[in-house]
């Protein structure tokens, strides 16, 4: 897989592909504020006992991980499967990632650095991409997360509970670690199309545009 690539200037979507940009822009939009929320939390200005702030941020943990895998499935809107029933009426994070992994294996986010050099006379312009290599929440970790988060978030059987040790322990850095995760894989990023043409070049916060998440589609040369 090349760690860089290079891509035509952004094309004139199709309504199809409008209409999939601003919903994946819209899940994008809805990410933001949750990030805000467990830095709120962390920093202890919610007056929730430990435990309690512990829930509430795996919680918001949880519902990103049920932004991304659906965000996946409206980046593939080109591959058919994704809009067949069973698919379109899934909520579980780990189960839709299960199926598009059967489906495309690279259909996952790529975090990257954007580099855009405008159109000029005779140049249509182009994007530069530059991909992150560490830091980013990967396929396999979501999962991993998804999981913790169903753990901490169910009381459990009555053996774990018998066994459990009291009082909880609370791990705040485990929480900053994932939400940073996160953060590196969703501020800027690509989703490639099954054929490689296409890609989904998302910023969560355009500078230029009030913070505001852009979501843009371009073409491979």
């Amino acid at each position: 897989m090349r760690p860089n690539v290079a891509l035509r200037n952004c094309i004139l979507p199709t309504q199809k592909q409008l209409k999939a940009s601003q919903v994946y822009a819209d899940l994008m939009e809805e990410a933001k504020p949750r990030f805000d929320c467990i830095d709120a939390a962390v920093r202890g200005r919610t007056g929730l006992p430990g435990p309690a702030v512990q829930e509430f941020c795996f919680l918001q943990l949880r519902l990103l991980c049920e932004l991304i895998a659906p965000s996946c499935l409206i980046a593939h809107g080109d591959i058919t499967a994704t809009h067949g029933n069973k698919l379109a009426k899934e909520y579980a994070a780990d189960k839709i990632m299960k199926a598009l992994e059967g489906l495309h294996p690279d259909f996952y986010p790529h975090p990257v650095l954007f580099r855009i050099t405008p159109p000029g006379p005779g140049f249509p312009g182009h994007v530069h991409i530059d991909r992150k290599s560490s830091g980013f929440l990967s396929k396999p970790e979501l999962l991993t997360l998804y999981g913790r988060c169903g753990d901490l978030l169910h009381r459990g059987t009555v053996k774990k509970l018998v066994s459990a040790k009291m009082p909880v322990r609370v791990n705040f850095p485990e929480i900053v670690n994932w939400t940073n995760k996160i953060v590196v894989l969703l501020d800027g990023h690509h989703i490639a199309s099954m054929d490689g043409k296409l890609h989904f070049l998302c910023i969560l916060r355009n500078a230029n545009d009030k913070d505001r998440v852009q979501v843009t589609i371009a073409e491979a040369p």
